[in-house]
């Protein structure tokens, strides 16, 4: 309705315009413009796949004889992992069957683990899940349960949105070069205009060191900021916010019951991030509220959570227990390279409970049984990790933990030591550890009366002093092969050596192998030598081991893939993941999959690719190299961004018929333009001429008659005969064309 300057309508833009030459130059801050962050792939071109079916299967068989008599056993194992694909709508269970045979007593079982249905809300960024679910264990303890679930699905934001890392803001002068250096190395670059300049897709990096942003002026100019940039689990970007609802039955035994969660965390800004959730059960109430500072001197998160909870309604136990507990994480990077790492310390008061502890607590009242739980007995908890790089001399870390509990049972503490370093192509590695472990002392639950009057039994702790060494260096010509030795010694009079040797046999790493030698002393001495290997084939993925002592000998082998059912028939695979792809290249057998090792196209057209990578753009590239000479593929390369658990078809396009090249020129002895097309008799464009009359083509049939056109007048096409035979060695056919005028 009016016209108006830019700068009145966006503050800092800036024109200029050259009447000369008609060019109007506009300057935007950065901060004002819409901004795509790294990595993001448009929904839009999100596929859903199609609807097909699977069944993945890892199956192994185990067989020991020992010396000893009636000690000899076998085994079956077989975990089932199948699905149903419907639009955005996915069915999955997962099962495993087993069989055991140990010495005359044998048992056998079928189990279902777990069925669910699950689909992507894309434009709320979430996930609906129905079915058999755990809850999230971030605030309060994880259930598993029955029921529904809803959450915030963060593999749909772009990779640079993802984790933890400060928005970096800032203001420039003129047109400058920013660039973000994270302890010494540049891990952002971009160039913005005068004025100010938001920067908010960083990828996340790691838990800790603080970023120098560094602003060179258009004049020569330099200034700089640094922006803390610590995080503790529960730290959000700022401006994100995420949440998780889940209602349903608790699958505990016969005492389950209902409950409702939901959570919620919202990055307030680089400084504070917030969180809360509530958790309702039967008789069982709980409410948390939670913080995460981030600041210059590290990042600080703290939880509490209050619980209201009783055991029964009946008279004895229906008095409600009001309890707390406390949460606190540190971490924080030093300029000397120290870093402290998840850093913290949990405190429970006597009367809180998690809801997980008040259903077995109603379970052991109903059928009498003694209640054990290391949450419902535990009062604090604290955990330490420190790591510090030596640059060239190496890596050291320190990491200790220290639980208590209220049942009478002793501290569990550990501590460990480590310093790994690199000399040339040798890997050394050095690790002390102690540990004094507490054995559980039986209780009813009710009263906390403790049970250890037992005859034999006792809860004083264990300690045990474990000192290892590892040497690791590459073995032959192939940098796959590392030969490795170790050595440990236990304070409880446990020794053992190690020799071992790992690796591939063939180029393309589908067949690998290990072997390892092994000497134990403790009461007496034991050796041991033992070899596997696995080969990955297309339909399929193989291994066998084997290993012999003075004591036993044993024997396994295993099988693992899938069959995929889709609308072009049944498809053979090495095993899968949730989202995959069916690869069609009609007539390509033979050509491999670079995506995949030991994936190549099957006789019907077929080849599966086990893993794609939801929500982003993967790439499928197939290999010729090895296909049939009668086919060739019109695309070697495809991209699909495919939904999580999507099963997506690439097909990909194929030309049959022998390859010739036809040394063309017209009768009249004149030259045949490039770019000239060849069409058969059906109207088909096989190919086009090049330099010298040159025409690349694939015939479908052995003989016929080719048309060369250049343009629609008569003068501008001719045609030739061919008859053409096979060649046995795969040689490319050359044959000379005289190409007579179109009447």
């Amino acid at each position: 309705a009016e016209c108006a300057a830019p700068d009145t309508v966006v503050k800092g833009v800036w024109t200029q315009f050259d009447a000369e030459n008609l060019r109007l130059e506009v300057a935007i801050p950065q901060a004002y413009l819409r901004q795509i962050p790294r990595g993001y792939v448009d929904p839009s071109s999100w596929s859903e796949g199609e609807n097909a079916g699977f069944i993945s299967y890892n199956s192994n068989y185990y067989q020991t004889n020992s010396r000893s008599a009636g000690s000899d056993m076998r085994a079956i194992y077989t975990g089932l992992n199948s699905g149903v694909n419907l639009g955005l709508w996915r069915l999955r269970n997962q099962s495993s069957y087993q069989y055991k045979d140990v010495g005359q007593n044998t048992q056998e079982s079928f189990n279902s683990i777990r069925t669910y249905i699950t689909r992507a809300l894309p434009d709320m960024q979430s996930e609906l899940l129905l079915g058999d679910a755990y809850t999230r264990g971030n605030i309060f303890g994880s259930l598993a349960f029955t029921g529904v679930q809803l959450l915030t699905d963060n593999r749909m934001l772009p990779e640079s949105q993802r984790g933890y890392a400060p928005v970096v803001r800032g203001l420039a002068n003129s047109t400058a070069s920013v660039v973000i250096k994270q302890n010494g190395v540049s891990i952002y670059q971009t160039t913005v205009a005068a004025g100010p300049f938001v920067i908010n897709d960083l990828f996340p990096t790691s838990y800790e060191g603080d970023l120098l942003v560094e602003i060179s002026e258009a004049d020569g100019k330099v200034s700089s900021f640094t922006v803390p940039f610590s995080a503790v689990p529960g730290s959000l970007r700022e401006g994100s916010f995420q949440y998780g609802l889940s209602f349903g039955e608790v699958d505990q035994a016969e005492s389950g019951g209902y409950f409702v969660d939901l959570i919620s965390e919202y990055g307030l800004s680089n400084i504070l991030t917030l969180n809360s959730g509530g958790r309702v059960g039967d008789d069982y109430f709980a409410l948390s509220l939670g913080t995460v500072l981030g600041t210059e001197w590290g990042a600080l998160g703290l939880t509490a959570v209050h619980s209201m909870s009783r055991i029964s309604q009946s008279s004895v136990l229906n008095e409600w227990k009001n309890g707390w507990r406390v949460g606190l994480n540190y971490s924080h990077s030093f300029d000397s390279g120290t870093s402290v790492a998840l850093a913290g310390y949990h405190y429970s008061t006597e009367s809180f409970r998690e809801l997980n502890d008040v259903l077995g607590l109603r379970r052991a009242l109903e059928s009498g049984n003694i209640f054990e739980s290391e949450t419902y007995s535990q009062r604090s908890e604290m955990s330490l990790s420190v790591n510090q790089s030596l640059d060239d001399f190496g890596f050291v870390y320190l990491s200790g933990s220290k639980r208590q509990y209220r049942d009478g049972r002793d501290d569990d503490d550990q501590l460990q030591f480590g310093y790994t370093v690199g000399i040339g192509r040798v890997n050394i590695g050095l690790t002390f550890s102690r540990q004094y472990t507490s054995q559980v002392p039986l209780q009813n639950g009710f009263g906390g009366q403790l049970l250890t009057e037992m005859s034999g039994y006792s809860s004083d702790r264990v300690k045990e002093d474990l000192v290892s060494l590892t040497v690791s260096i590459p073995f032959g010509s192939r940098q796959s092969n590392m030969l490795s030795s170790g050595f440990s010694h236990s304070s409880r009079g446990n020794e053992q050596y190690n020799l071992g040797l790992a690796g591939t046999v063939d180029d393309d790493n589908t067949w690998t192998y290990g072997l390892n030698a092994s000497l134990q002393r403790q009461d007496s001495s034991s050796e041991s030598v033992s070899v596997n290997t696995q080969k990955r084939f297309s339909q399929a993925t193989l291994s066998g081991n084997y290993s012999i002592s003075d004591t036993y000998q044993q024997v396994g082998a295993g099988l693992s893939g899938a069959a995929v059912v889709h609308s072009g028939g049944v498809t053979l695979s090495q095993n899968l993941s949730d989202t995959f792809a069916i690869v069609q290249a009609e007539g390509a057998s033979g050509a491999k999959v670079t995506n995949n090792w030991g994936t190549e196209i099957d006789d019907l057209g077929y080849a599966i690719i086990p893993s794609l990578t939801p929500y982003r753009t993967n790439s499928v590239t197939l290999d010729t190299g090895s296909m049939l000479s009668g086919t060739e593929l019109i695309e070697t390369q495809q991209q699909v961004a495919p939904y999580a658990g999507s099963i997506v078809k690439m097909k990909f396009e194929t030309r049959h018929g022998i390859a010739v090249v036809f040394m063309t020129q017209q009768a009249n002895g004149g030259v045949i333009p490039i770019g000239a097309e060849v069409v058969d008799e059906d109207g088909l464009v096989l190919g086009m001429v090049g330099q010298a009359g040159m025409a690349y083509v694939r015939a479908s049939k052995p003989s016929g008659q080719l048309t060369v056109n250049w343009g629609n007048k008569p003068d501008q096409q001719c045609h030739f005969d061919y008859t053409l035979e096979s060649s046995r060695d795969n040689t490319l056919l050359r044959m000379p064309a005289l190409c007579e005028r179109v009447n």
